[in-house]
This record gives C-alpha cells, sequence and structure tokens, in this order.
C-alpha cells in the first residue's frame, strides 16, 4: 500500500510540475523520500510509458546552457485530471494550462516522429537567461525547433529562443514554429520562423 500511495502522490506532484526541468531532489522534498528512491520512482514512471524525459539540447556553437532534462507527462487529460485543471481554467490558470499544452504538443509530435523517421532524436533548449524552445528535433547535424505559446496573440518577443537556436546551429537550422492559439500562419523575426496555429499542426 506504501508503494501505492507513492505512486499517486508522485504522479500528483509530476503533473503539477509537468514540462518543467527534471529534479529528483524536488520530488524527494515533496514525497518525504530519499533522491535516490525518487530518482528510481521517476525511473520506472518513464519505463511504463507514463511520462517522458527530454535531455538537453547542447550544441557546440551555444553558450550558456541549462544541463538539466525535462519532465513530461504524456496523457495530458490524465495531467489535467491529477492536476485538477479544467477547460475553466484557460483564462486564470494561464501559466499551469501553458505547461499543460506543451505536454501536449510535445507528445503528440514524438509520436509522430517516432514513427515517421526513428532515427530523429528529441531535445529541449533552455539557456540561463530561462530562454526556452520546447522541443528540438535532430537529424544528424539538421536541426528544427517547436516552441508552444497559449495565447492567441503574438508580441516581438515571440521565438527568441527559436532565434537563439537558430543562431547556435547557423547553416544546420532547418526551421522553427511556434504553436500558438491563433487562426493564421504568420512569419516572425527570424529567418525560417512561422506562428502556426496549434489546431492545425498536426495536419503539417
Amino acid at each position: 500500500m506504501r508503494h501505492v500511495r507513492e505512486l499517486s502522490r508522485l504522479l500528483e506532484v509530476q503533473a503539477a510540475n509537468t514540462a518543467m526541468l527534471r529534479k529528483a531532489s524536488n520530488v524527494a522534498r515533496a514525497l518525504g523520500l530519499h533522491r535516490e528512491t525518487a530518482e528510481h520512482h521517476l525511473g520506472a514512471r518513464e519505463r511504463l510509458f507514463l511520462l517522458c524525459t527530454l535531455p538537453a539540447w547542447c550544441g557546440e556553437g551555444a553558450q550558456r546552457l541549462v544541463r538539466a532534462p525535462k519532465v513530461h507527462l504524456l496523457d495530458s487529460g490524465f495531467t489535467a485530471f491529477l492536476a485538477k485543471l479544467s477547460a475553466e481554467d484557460w483564462l486564470g490558470q494561464r501559466d499551469r494550462m501553458g505547461r499543460l499544452l506543451e505536454s501536449f504538443a510535445v507528445q503528440q509530435i514524438i509520436a509522430q516522429g517516432a514513427w515517421t523517421d526513428p532515427d530523429l532524436q528529441f531535445w529541449h533548449y533552455r539557456d540561463k537567461d530561462q530562454v526556452e524552445v520546447a522541443l528540438v528535433l535532430t537529424h544528424g547535424q539538421k536541426t528544427w525547433g517547436i516552441e508552444v505559446k497559449a495565447a492567441a496573440t503574438l508580441d516581438p518577443r515571440d521565438g527568441q529562443g527559436l532565434r537563439r537556436l537558430a543562431a547556435a546551429c547557423g547553416e544546420d537550422f532547418q526551421s522553427g514554429q511556434l504553436l500558438y492559439n491563433g487562426s493564421e500562419v504568420l512569419p516572425l523575426r527570424g529567418e525560417r520562423i512561422l506562428a502556426v496555429p496549434i489546431s492545425s499542426f498536426g495536419d503539417r
């Protein structure tokens, strides 16, 4: 029964922290466990396909990168249930809903990419300024980036992570997309970077 309670509590903690950096020490503290035990539980849940760990992208041209991996729960409906989020929270809990949306998008893209091309690799990008790219895809040296934004409007700062990723990759950067809650495909500042409605990204 103790292990069942630990599993339930672990999933609740991870649901509240989906799309955030993996820090076993924080999980251990929240559950009152040793760090090694928390690592064991996290690894076991990953093997059961309840969550996935995205390693940090560490390209040669990038500076001041955060090296910690990021964790996503893979079932967004289950995650919303555990985190006690509903459709009514879309406006009032925008940060938490944004992370839920990011986990959903990441899971969908990885699932599609894995059967489309088994040689694709998946990462996340985050630097010391907390500028992020939710998902980085690589095939050899070729690199693509995807950001996720819950809002329906854009501002000049959008795509900053994609621009930094592009600068670090140079000619290896193929394209970047910002998935957002709008209705139009729009160019963003930076070559080969577009804002794309998240409602249509599965069709592209």
